[in-house]
């Protein structure tokens, strides 16, 4: 199709008003002469009838004076042919007339229109009814005939003959209406062009736009595609508004086409982790129970005690590993705490630090808890925030060397809690503080023998964020660890 583009339609439409305002303007222009031609005529001949009805006595003892005026009526009509005399009675019967026999179709003249024209405030063109037509009007001039018994009748002239319509006509294939013509089509013509180069000029930045976002699909985008629509500071229309927008939104798809590449990563980088830490323990335990089916005979009961009890360390750390994979799973699938309600974070800091204090003992581990007695309730999930705090301490005891210490803090800081957990541990290089909340990520390069899954940190990180905070680190190598956050004394959930 032709018409597809924008610019083409909108040149269509300009071609089809610019022809329908043509044929108005010709209309227009028509009418617009013609009642010139009937006011000038009309005003220049006004006392025509006057004059006449003053010199010549048309209308005598009522009766029309054939004698004057058909003398007079022949007279004048081959001095002006333009103009047509009817003598009217006193009811605008017509009485005198100087035409052919069948040319008059009324007998009757309405006098509304030379009552009108006898006045004061007669508008020009003012038209009466034509004799010789019976449904038309033309304009006239009129005048009262009169004597000593009173009024006698009307001299009614009409300024437009039939021959005068017929040369009328004629006219209209004149010189000077076909000049008239040339100028008008030439102007609308000049118009038409002129609209298209303004349309040309208006739509090429809506073009440019669309060839932008064309090359910006069409190409192979990796999100480091810099095809963007110039903005100017200039013009702040709607195709300027539509770039900005088509920017702007440019930019988000490169954002989340850098988020997909990077998640697909952390994808793989999961997978594999997940294999490894899967297969090592399933490896283990087939490994153990295979050598206890084969040498069930040739083992000792201790031995046999020590293959089974490996065997079901390596179980148990499976199984952890599968309940955190689906504790992250459900934390992912949340937009918010479910259950919320006040509780004492204190309290709760005092209860998890005793539940870890033996195991902390057994490692020779100092754990102890600061806790600030003005603390307010906090509102949150408390299942999930023992869960944060459990994480969180075992962080603290697999990394914190035999004579450490591990403290809890809980303060108040502008109406809100602020929870710290340090520990003496051998610290987080500075390249892998943003990483360590990664899923299975884990700072030992060699992961054999590593019962850490990883996802103790990511599962931290996402419970704060469904309670509308967000986890600190600072860390400083062989000095220790300290992570931190701040909980909200009010319910936003």
């Amino acid at each position: 199709m032709i018409f597809r583009t924008l610019y083409s339609r909108l040149a269509l439409t300009l071609f089809i008003l610019l022809c329908l305002v043509g044929l108005i303007l010709v209309q227009l222009i028509g009418q617009s002469s013609l009642q010139y031609q009937q006011e000038v005529a009309q005003k220049l001949n006004s006392t025509l009838a006057e004059h006449i009805v003053a010199e010549q006595e048309l209308i005598k003892n009522q009766m029309v004076n054939y004698a004057v005026s058909d003398s007079l009526f022949h007279d004048l009509m081959i001095i002006n042919p333009s103009i047509e005399l009817y003598l009217l009675d006193k009811q605008g019967v017509v009485m005198g007339y100087n035409a052919p026999e069948g040319k008059i179709k009324r007998d009757r003249v309405s006098l509304q229109p030379l009552q009108q024209f006898f006045s004061d405030e007669v508008i020009y063109p003012l038209k009466g009814d034509d004799p010789r037509n019976a449904s038309s009007q033309k304009v006239f001039s009129a005048a009262k005939i009169t004597n000593k018994d009173g009024l006698q009748g009307y001299l009614y002239i009409v300024l437009g003959s039939e021959q005068y319509d017929d040369v009328v006509q004629m006219l209209g294939g004149s010189y000077i209406f076909d000049s008239s013509l040339r100028v008008l089509m030439v102007a609308l013509v000049a118009a038409l062009l002129s609209g298209l180069i303004i349309f040309g000029l208006q739509t090429r930045r809506l073009r440019l736009l669309g060839n932008v976002m064309r090359d910006y699909a069409g190409k192979s985008n990796d999100g480091s595609s810099s095809i963007r629509f110039p903005t100017s500071g200039k013009s702040k229309d709607e195709v300027d508004a539509l770039g900005a927008q088509f920017n702007v939104m440019a930019e988000k798809i490169n954002q989340q086409i850098h988020e997909l590449q990077r998640t697909d990563g952390m994808r793989r980088e999961m997978v594999a982790n997940i294999s490894h830490d899967l297969r090592t323990p399933l490896t283990t335990m087939r490994g153990y129970l295979e050598t206890l089916l084969l040498k069930d005979k040739s083992l000792s009961s201790d031995e046999q005690r020590e293959y089974l009890e490996t065997a079901l360390s390596h179980s148990k750390h499976l199984g952890k590993l599968v309940e955190q994979l689906f504790e992250l799973a459900r934390l992912d699938s949340c937009e918010s705490v479910v259950y919320s309600e006040p509780f004492s974070m204190g309290e709760l800091v005092q209860d998890v630090t005793q539940s870890y204090m033996l195991r902390a003992q057994q490692k020779s581990v100092q754990l102890q808890a600061n806790l600030n007695p003005h603390a307010p309730l906090i509102y949150g999930d408390i299942a999930m925030m023992q869960r944060v705090l459990e994480n969180l301490i075992e962080n603290g005891l697999r990394h914190t060397p035999d004579g450490g210490r591990i403290s809890i803090s809980v303060d108040v800081d502008s109406g809100n809690v602020i929870v710290r957990v340090a520990d003496t541990g051998c610290g987080i290089p500075v390249e892998d503080v943003s990483r360590i909340f990664e899923r299975f990520y884990q700072q030992d390069i060699n992961r054999t023998g590593n019962k850490n899954s990883g996802l103790g940190l990511a599962i931290v990180k996402r419970i704060l964020e469904l309670h509308g905070s967000a986890i600190k680190v600072r860390s400083k190598i062989n000095q220790g660890t300290t992570f931190s956050f701040q909980l909200t004394t009010k319910s936003s959930f």
